[in-house]
């Protein structure tokens, strides 16, 4: 039965870890507090990156695999192991940015809720971020993956067609640029193309070319509608976070829920309706998970 876990740890754990791996004072076993005593052997900080992963040691209680989740929104419940209780993956598109990431960073930590974090590495996200604010996502139990390095519809799908040698190349800089930030051993097998795959042609390919790599992408079968074209766009946060609801029911109803958001500098459409989405969810017994 597949994993999942309601609550989110947070970095109060990897404290609760560091002082259970500190030597106590006073009188120990008949010696004084001056003797030395034998350091215990060190175990991993549950908010530090799991070597390998995407997410720290913490998130692995309710991390999927995207292959897994990719099926389940492809395939619904016909895919393997299509989980038996509802699970949610909230996922923010665009980001990081210094001002809205920080605050559905806030947001996500009051309610105890993991989210999936899809970046641009380039200069219009993660170059110009301090790096806090990703590292921040990764203590608190978030999972970090791919939305490209350059977002450029004109390079990555000329005429609207994907080009495989372009996208694969794009991606590869991207993870570059993510172990610059969490070290050599950040990894993910997931993957959101810019637009989204149903919006260009050819993309066997490219989708070919990722699997070869252990990566798979990952749309979404709801959103708050944070950017779509001004004729369907909510204009108020209550809008925006009864289109989720709405867009499950639209979907049949899944026991698998992938929210699309975003998290870009200026939008705050999501951010406001965060707190409603959540609950919704929640009450519709969604549990939360992160995709890995």
């Amino acid at each position: 039965m597949t994993r999942i876990v309601a609550a989110l740890t947070t970095v109060a754990l990897a404290t609760a870890a560091l002082t259970a791996c500190a030597p106590a004072s006073g009188v120990q076993g008949g010696r004084s507090a001056a003797s030395p005593t034998p350091a215990p052997t060190p175990t991993p900080v549950p908010t530090e990156l799991r070597p390998g992963t995407n997410h720290s040691y913490a998130a692995d209680a309710y991390a999927h695999s995207a292959a897994e989740v990719h099926a389940w929104l492809v395939d619904g419940d016909r895919a393997p192991h299509y989980p038996e209780q509802r699970v949610a993956f909230l996922t923010f598109d665009d980001g990081p940015s210094s001002t809205t990431t920080p605050k559905d960073l806030d947001i996500l930590k009051a309610e105890g809720v993991p989210a999936t974090f899809f970046y641009i590495t380039g200069d219009k996200a993660l170059a110009k971020v301090d790096p806090a604010v990703p590292r921040r996502a990764m203590a608190e139990g978030h999972a970090v993956c791919v939305h490209s390095r350059s977002h450029n519809y004109h390079e990555l799908y000329p005429g609207r067609r994907a080009d495989a040698e372009h996208i694969v190349a794009d991606h590869d800089r991207a993870i570059a640029d993510l172990r610059g930030v969490f070290g050599d051993g950040y990894a993910a097998g997931c993957y959101r193309y810019p637009g989204g795959h149903m919006s260009w042609r050819g993309m066997a390919p490219a989708d070919a070319a990722l699997a070869d790599r252990g990566v798979h992408w990952i749309d979404w079968n709801t959103m708050t509608g944070d950017a779509e074209p001004a004729q369907r766009a909510p204009h108020t946060a209550g809008q925006a976070a009864r289109m989720v609801p709405a867009g499950l029911a639209a979907a049949g109803d899944p026991r698998v829920a992938v929210v699309l958001m975003h998290d870009a500098e200026g939008m705050t459409l999501s951010t406001d309706a965060l707190r409603t989405v959540i609950h919704d969810l929640r009450d519709k017994g969604y549990t939360f998970g992160v995709i890995a």
